[in-house]
């Protein structure tokens, strides 16, 4: 097998399980591809304010990123958002950051990317 070939084949998107206290359940997060992560930062970015806006990154990264540990399939669809935000956050916070660490954006890509926190929705109410 030539270099190109061994590259093209490596098994190289990390992944680990995740415990969801919150929903009773534990959840394979897989980091995502090149392609992914590039496709999430350019939905992401916000040309008015030239910030990443985290309420599109957090559901995002959850869709992309979290799959049945048992067949190994994307739990969530793009038609899932809206829902998933009105879920616990610190469980979505939890998947979330779980699946930028395994996609190579580390709370330091984050924290630039991200400053104005004005942007994270509170996901949390439960006003009726």
């Amino acid at each position: 097998m030539n270099l190109r070939d061994k590259i093209l084949a490596a098994e190289d998107i990390p992944s680990e399980l995740v415990e969801i206290p919150e929903w009773g359940v534990e959840l394979l997060v897989k980091g995502m591809t090149a392609g992914d992560r590039l496709m999430l930062m350019q939905n992401a970015y916000d040309q008015v304010t030239q910030q990443v806006n985290m309420a599109i990154v957090y559901p995002d990264v959850v869709v992309a990123c979290a799959y049945d540990p048992e067949n190994g399939e994307l739990i969530f669809s793009d038609s899932d958002k809206s829902e998933l935000m009105k879920k616990a956050s610190a469980a979505i916070e939890r998947l979330a950051g779980v699946g930028l660490r395994l996609s190579g954006i580390g709370q330091t890509e984050q924290d630039a990317a991200g400053k104005d926190s004005s942007n994270i929705p509170n996901g949390d109410s439960s006003s009726s």
